[in-house]
């Protein structure tokens, strides 16, 4: 059976209102499928133009703006082009704030040990239309350009359990991507809940779309049920969406066109409400 979407945040966008008039209120989105299209070759990836001014003028009077990816960092920033954001990346294991990285300090000493592994797993599942991202603090494939991706993904499969090491790292499966990264207890919600206790955030919106992202979804609803910060997650409903993101959301937007919208709504709304700045 599949997962109905949460309602229509554009049906609703009145319920971002307590957000914005909080004293310390944030964002925190996700990259490829939230603020970037899906594209064939994961280097090609950019930034939707729509949503390019609205988080400048958002980065300007919010406490905190950023970008959340499992790409690294840098690369993130590249394809983002905003100098002004907070960029983390390898989901939750870099930081970068004014020019400066930071590494998170459970991710450290598992870089090698992931590219070993990670470079076994080739060897044994290496296909057309299969691309192999190293990142060093985890490693993606995907599978979206194989021919046929059922295939692919079950030659995945196969290797995964052949591969030697891959049962001390942590495996998951994304929307037509594998990703494997050391057990370290870091990922998009170990680094919502940082980014937040950091900023002093009263409130913040995070918009995600894939398996990764329900880890941060999950821990926005423990930090309201905390009374830590109060908050809005954001499914970007895609073909292959996760059940979880779909199930555990607040609130939905169609594509990433309407995430350009709503920023722009957002942004207005800010000004609105006197944000001018951290």
């Amino acid at each position: 059976m599949t997962s109905k979407a949460p309602p229509h945040l554009l049906e609703h966008i009145e319920a971002i209102e307590p957000l914005v008039s909080a004293d310390r209120f944030g964002l925190v989105v996700d990259f490829d499928g939230t603020i970037s299209e899906f594209v064939d070759q994961p280097d090609r990836a950019k930034i939707f133009p729509g949503c390019v001014r609205p988080l400048r003028g958002l980065s300007a009077r919010l406490a905190l703006v950023a970008v959340m990816s499992g790409r690294g960092v840098e690369d993130i920033r590249r394809k983002t082009g905003i100098e002004s954001l907070t960029y983390v990346g390898n989901h939750g294991a870099e930081y970068l704030r004014g020019g400066v990285t930071e590494v998170a300090a459970p991710a450290g000493g598992h870089s090698e040990t992931i590219k070993q592994i990670f470079e076994e797993l080739r060897l044994r599942a290496d296909g057309p239309g299969l691309v192999w991202e190293y990142k060093g603090f985890s490693a993606t494939t995907h599978f979206r350009m194989a021919e046929n991706e059922v295939v692919a993904k079950s030659r995945l499969q196969k290797a995964l359990e052949s591969t030697p090491g891959v049962d001390g790292l942590e495996v998951f499966w994304g929307n037509k991507i594998l990703e494997i990264r050391a057990r370290t207890g870091i990922n998009k919600g170990y680094a919502l809940r940082k980014l937040a206790d950091e900023a002093g955030l009263d409130a913040v919106i995070f918009l995600g779309d894939d398996t990764t992202d329900l880890d941060a979804v999950r821990a926005l609803s423990d930090m309201r049920r905390e009374k830590a910060v109060d908050g809005m997650s954001v499914v970007v409903v895609q073909p292959g969406s996760p059940a979880g993101m779909l199930e555990e959301s607040d609130y939905s937007l169609a594509d990433v066109s309407e995430v350009a919208v709503f920023l722009d709504i957002l942004d207005r709304e800010a000004a609105s409400s006197g944000k001018a700045g951290r």
